[in-house]
């Protein structure tokens, strides 16, 4: 089990992918908060079935597999973009990435200006310390910057 993280695209496909083990996870995240790039934080509200006055037994099968009923379509819908926005969630003045969003793989999206605020911490500090973070051989640390500094344009889906 570990986390994967992909470059946002335009379209359904992934894009460039950054893959850890649950261990190597553990370690950027370490790494991470070390540089600065980390903000701690609760994930937004999670939307729940009954809230759209939906529950089990709108569906033709099993909840995961979203056959809806015809008559609870629109709620469906209205449910399933609640969940989408949560994920895609951000504060635009964050001064990094939300731990989070590293530390679980539920599709969270972290948006180009946490990648930004994370990379703005990490170059701030000495070039010595990047450096020796960088020759470490921990959680191919230098991998994960390179591919932070390619997603900054679009952003990275959490899975």
């Amino acid at each position: 089990m570990g986390t994967e993280f992909y470059i946002e695209t335009d379209t359904d496909t992934l894009g460039d992918r950054f893959r850890q083990s649950a261990g190597g996870t553990a370690m950027l995240l370490t790494w991470m908060g070390e540089f600065g790039m980390l903000i701690e934080g609760d994930p937004a509200h999670r939307p729940y079935l009954a809230e759209f006055d939906l529950s089990p037994d709108d569906f033709d099968g099993p909840v995961g597999d979203g056959k809806i009923k015809p008559a609870k379509a629109q709620a469906f819908a209205a449910a399933q973009e609640a969940a989408r926005q949560r994920l895609e969630s951000y504060d635009p003045s964050a001064a990094g990435i939300p731990r989070y969003k590293v530390d679980s793989n539920e599709g969270w999206l972290i948006a180009p200006q946490e990648i930004t605020a994370a990379l703005a911490a990490y170059d701030s500090h000495p070039a010595a310390e990047r450096r020796d973070a960088e020759r470490s051989g921990y959680c191919d640390w230098p991998g994960w910057i390179a591919f932070l500094r390619r997603a900054v344009a679009s952003g990275i889906r959490v899975y």
